[in-house]
Parts: structure tokens; C-alpha cells; sequence
């Protein structure tokens, strides 16, 4: 596999700037904030994931049947520092195309012409008075155009096309580890041995992507909260590398308010990014998959605490979804209760391009003021 940076000694650390390996330069990293509520997520060995540790195996599955969140460490097989290298890299080389671009040339890289899952193009829904990304922007990087067998004329923007071979790297090491929980999935709940992997082929038309987003660092004496809205996530799992804080998840057994549904706010609490960590959580997918057996991990994203909100904040997503035609209904096992509604059936393309459209309507449009 060739040379690796050892990392092994980052393993649960806070970040500081000489622990961000994969390159001969470093990030100025502001320390974490130690008097926010934390939530502390279990760690899991991908090295004993991919040995089938029985224990390990168990660990993961209760997780994912009660909160869907949890630190996935790394640092211990050759699989996961290559990820973790590549993400560092992605960080460092993409990242600051997207510092330096102008927006008009990050405009010019589109999205597909029909909304849907934004798995390609540039992104910025909230532009300030000058034009500029005022919460967060992202560059998508779609699996489907650089691993599907369907010819395109799609192409990356020069600026990116330098990066495709690294692009390719990350989404082919994050396929086999997000299989990897899915084979041990499948073996929690009984199922049939590729049930859930047979559709999630790296391969299949999915719109699955790589997401390279990025938070602007506050200016000085600016005093700007921005965040994203509470939500669970339209895939199957989602790997997160990030440096700085921002994220944030519902302790467990949050208090709910009576008049909203929605979490209160004293139940919210941060995820801190560690060393040699990526964040992984579970997806509404897996959620309809099992009626509701697997839990889909609710989050938020927030302007980063402390000092750390002076700097970017760049983090790297690799997803994964079912393929386009798999159809979103519950699979049969005796681990998995029945459903109580008899939803419509639909293709996965069309359950995720639904959701997008429901909520563009009903949340993006409100912070745009086009409600």
C-alpha cells in the first residue's frame, strides 16, 4: 500500500497543530474550548471491524440501534490511515483552492440541472452584501461520474481535475469501510450476507459523493452565529473528518419541548474532533431499511466555539447511499419490527430527490427570506 504516516500516536487526542499528518506543512489550529458540554461518543476499532471482533461487532450494532454516532478510530490498520491521509490532504490542497477561488469560478462548477441530492457542483446558500459565502459553502465531488460504468460528458473544473486521483482514493477507502459496518449490520439483524452491501457498491448510480465544505472564520468584531438546521442525513453513512468544532448532537434521551417537538436546547452538546477520529453516523436510509430498528443520528452544525470561530473550518464528508433503483422499503427479519403505515414504495432516487425538495421548501427558503 505504500508509505503511510504513522498517526497511531494521535489516537484520542485534541487537535493541535503538529498532529495534522499527510503532509509536510501544518494547520494553525485553535484549541478547543474544555468548559462546553460535550458529549464523549464511543470509539470503535476499524481494525477490529474488519478482524469480525465478536465484541467489537456487538459494540458497534447497540450504538447503531440507539444513537447512530460514534468515533471510528483510524489509526489502527493501513485501510484507515490511507483515508485518514487522504482526508488530511484533501484538507490542505482543496481546501485552499476553495479559500483562494473567486466565487464566479466557484459558481461556474454546477449542479445538476434537477434538485435533487447535491452530490455535484458548488454550493453557497447564504451569500452577504458583497457576494461572499456568509455560513458555509461546499464542493461535491460525485462517486457516480469517477467510479460508475455509465459514460458521461462530466468533468471536473481544472482547479479540481489536479485532484481526482485523491478524490477517487478517499471515496474507494470510505466504500470499503462504510461495507464494512454494513456487513456487520447485516449480522446484527439476521439478514441475508449481502442485504445491505449489494446495494452499495461502489459502482452503483447512487449519488453518493464527496464533500469538501468549508466555514468561513469570523472577521473581527463580527459577531455571526450561524448554523444548520437540525437534521438526520438522506444516506446510509456518513464519515466526517473535521479539525474544529462546530458539530453538535442531542445527548441521549434528549428532553423534547412540548410545543415544538424539537430539542430543547440544553440537551444539545458538542462533538469534539479528535485526532485519528473520523465521526461516523448512520442515515435516515438505514432508518427505513429496519423500521426504525438502526437509528438515523440527528445533528447540527454551529459556528466553531471559543477562538477556533476566527479560523476556516474545512471538514471532509464521504457518503454512501443505495443505489439510485434499490427500493426504500423495511427487509424482512425477525430483528426487525413491522412497520405500522403502509407508506408508498419509491426508488431511492426518488425518495431522496423528494426529501431535498421538502426541504428546500421548508427550511432553506425561510433563511433566504424567499418563504
Amino acid at each position: 500500500m505504500g508509505s503511510l504516516t504513522p498517526i497511531s500516536h494521535l489516537l484520542g487526542k485534541p487537535f493541535a497543530a503538529e498532529d495534522v499528518t499527510g503532509s509536510d506543512t501544518t494547520i494553525s489550529l485553535e484549541p478547543f474550548p474544555e468548559d462546553l458540554p460535550t458529549i464523549e461518543l464511543p470509539k470503535i476499532s476499524l481494525s477490529k471491524l474488519l478482524d469480525r471482533d465478536d465484541a467489537e461487532a456487538q459494540q458497534l450494532f447497540d450504538i447503531c440501534t440507539r444513537t447512530g454516532f460514534f468515533y471510528l478510530d483510524l489509526t489502527d490498520h493501513d485501510v484507515g490511515r490511507k483515508f485518514w491521509n487522504d482526508a488530511v490532504e484533501i484538507r490542505q490542497k482543496a481546501g485552499k483552492t476553495m479559500q483562494g477561488l473567486e466565487m464566479s469560478q466557484k459558481d461556474a462548477y454546477l449542479k445538476r440541472p434537477v434538485v435533487g441530492i447535491l452530490d455535484r457542483g458548488f454550493q453557497s446558500t447564504v451569500r452577504d452584501e458583497h457576494g461572499e459565502t456568509k455560513f458555509n459553502e461546499s464542493f461535491n465531488i460525485p462517486r457516480d461520474e469517477l467510479f460508475g460504468s455509465e459514460k458521461t460528458d462530466f468533468q471536473l473544473p481544472s482547479w479540481l481535475e489536479e485532484y481526482k486521483d485523491l478524490f477517487k482514493s478517499v471515496m474507494r477507502n470510505g466504500n470499503l469501510i462504510s461495507n464494512t459496518i454494513l456487513d456487520i449490520l447485516e449480522r446484527g439483524l439476521q439478514l441475508k450476507e449481502g442485504t445491505f452491501k449489494d446495494c452499495h457498491k461502489l459502482e452503483d448510480q447512487s449519488h453518493s459523493f464527496l464533500r469538501i465544505l468549508r466555514y468561513p472564520g469570523l472577521k473581527a468584531g463580527a459577531d455571526l452565529k450561524g448554523r444548520f438546521f437540525a437534521h438526520r442525513d438522506l444516506v446510509s453513512i456518513a464519515i466526517l473528518i473535521t479539525w474544529l468544532g462546530g458539530l453538535q448532537i442531542p445527548m441521549e434521551d434528549p428532553e423534547i419541548d412540548q410545543d415544538t417537538g424539537k430539542v430543547t436546547e440544553d440537551s444539545w452538546r458538542w462533538v469534539k474532533p479528535l485526532a485519528g477520529m473520523g465521526i461516523v453516523n448512520l442515515g435516515d436510509a438505514m432508518t427505513i431499511f429496519t423500521n426504525n430498528k438502526l437509528k438515523s443520528g440527528l445533528h447540527r452544525v454551529l459556528t466553531a466555539p471559543g477562538e477556533q470561530a476566527r479560523s476556516d473550518r474545512i471538514s471532509v464528508l464521504v457518503s454512501s447511499r443505495p443505489a439510485n433503483q434499490t427500493l426504500m422499503k423495511a427487509f424482512q427479519s425477525p430483528l426487525i419490527p413491522e412497520g405500522s403505515e403502509k407508506a408508498e414504495v419509491v426508488t431511492c432516487k426518488v425518495w431522496g430527490d423528494k426529501c431535498v425538495e421538502d426541504f428546500i421548501n421548508n427550511e432553506v427558503k425561510k433563511v433566504k427570506g424567499t418563504a
